[in-house]
C-alpha cells in the first residue's frame, strides 16, 4: 500500500525548503520537511527540484507516492515559467520547470511566484487566528517588497500575473533612481533593500541608534516606516481586503519597527478617509516561523492553480 503525498517547494537564493503533505489533509501537519542548499542558475535548479523530491519522498518511507508538487519561486512567473530572478541567476530567459516536475509525477502540478504561494499558504494560519476570512493579502517585506492577494478564497495572480507587485510603484517622485529605471520606487524605502541604502546596520540597530539620537538613523527609520505604512495602505485602499498580513525579516525581528508602523497608521486613520476606511486595525504581523512558502505551494495542487 501507497503513502501517497504532495510536495510544496519553496525555491529561495540561499535554499530550497520542502514540505510533504497528505492530499485528504493538504494544511494538516506536515508528513515531512527539509531544507537543501540552492544551486544557482538553470541547470542547478532543475538538478535541485529533482533531488529535494526524490530525498522528501524518501524521509517519508519506501512506499510514499508523489501525487502532486506545487512550486513558489522567485521572479516573474507565468506558465511554468520563471524569469528575472536575480537572487538565483536567472535573467530574462524563461526557465521552463514544467519538464523537470512531470518527470516526477503523474500528477498535477503548479509553479507560481513566492510571495503568491506564501499568501496561499498563510490561509491556515489566518484560520486558526481570525476564522472566516477569504478576502486578505500577504506583504512581504524582505530584500525587496512585493504583496499576494486571496481574494474570495481564491489565490489572484492577475491578468499579466503580476498582482501585488507593488514595489516599483512611485513613491516619491525626487527620490534615487531604482534599478528598475524609476524614480522614488516604493521598493528603495519599504525594504531590506530599502534599508541599506541609508543605513549599515540592521533594522533592529537602526531604531536602536535613532532612539539614541542619530539624526541620519533617524530619518532612514522615518523613511522605512512611512515606506511600509504606505504599502500596507495600498493593500487596505486598493483591494479593500479584510486583513493584510506583514511578514519577512526586516519586520519579523524587530518589534520596535513594527510598533512604528502601527503608530503611523493609527495616526492616519484619524484623517478624514481614514475614519471611514481604517487600516490599523486590519494589520497582522505574521510569525516568522510559519512555513507559508512549502504549505502554499502545496496548496497549489489542491486549489488547482496548476499548469
Amino acid at each position: 500500500m501507497t503513502t501517497p503525498i504532495l510536495v510544496g517547494l519553496d525555491i529561495g537564493g540561499t535554499s530550497v525548503k520542502a514540505m510533504a503533505v497528505s492530499p485528504t489533509d493538504p494544511t494538516g501537519p506536515a508528513l515531512a520537511e527539509l531544507r537543501h542548499r540552492t544551486e544557482l542558475g538553470a541547470d542547478g535548479i532543475r538538478d535541485g527540484i529533482t533531488t529535494v523530491v526524490h530525498a522528501l519522498a524518501a524521509q517519508v518511507g519506501p512506499d510514499a507516492d508523489v501525487v502532486g508538487i506545487g512550486v513558489g519561486i522567485p521572479g516573474f512567473v507565468t506558465k511554468g515559467t520563471a524569469s528575472h530572478a536575480v537572487n538565483l541567476g536567472l535573467g530574462a530567459e524563461p526557465l521552463d520547470l514544467l519538464p523537470t516536475l512531470r518527470a516526477l509525477t503523474p500528477g498535477p502540478v503548479g509553479v507560481e511566484n513566492d510571495v503568491k504561494t506564501a499568501a496561499l499558504g498563510a490561509r491556515g494560519w489566518l484560520a486558526q487566528h481570525d476564522p472566516g476570512i477569504d478576502d486578505y493579502a500577504l506583504l512581504n517585506i524582505g530584500t525587496g517588497l512585493a504583496a499576494g492577494m486571496v481574494l474570495g478564497g481564491r489565490l489572484r495572480a492577475g491578468a499579466t500575473g503580476s498582482a501585488g507587485e507593488i514595489g516599483h510603484l512611485v513613491f516619491d517622485r525626487s527620490g534615487p533612481v531604482c534599478p528598475c529605471g524609476q524614480t522614488g520606487c516604493l521598493e528603495l524605502y519599504a525594504s531590506g533593500s530599502g534599508l541599506r541604502r541609508g543605513w549599515a546596520g540592521t533594522a533592529r540597530q537602526l531604531f536602536a541608534a535613532a532612539e539614541a539620537g542619530d539624526e541620519v538613523a533617524a530619518r532612514t527609520a522615518d523613511d522605512l516606516t512611512a515606506g511600509i505604512a504606505h504599502a500596507i495602505t495600498l493593500l487596505a485602499y486598493g483591494p479593500d481586503v479584510a486583513l493584510i498580513l506583514v511578514t519577512g525579516g526586516v519586520v519579523s525581528r524587530n518589534p520596535a519597527l513594527r510598533a512604528a508602523v502601527t503608530t503611523r497608521l493609527h495616526h492616519d486613520d484619524r484623517a478624514l478617509v481614514g475614519r471611514a476606511v481604517p487600516v490599523a486595525d486590519r494589520v497582522r504581523w505574521l510569525p516568522e516561523h510559519v512555513a507559508v512558502g512549502t504549505r502554499g505551494a502545496a496548496l497549489l495542487v489542491t486549489e488547482g492553480v496548476t499548469d
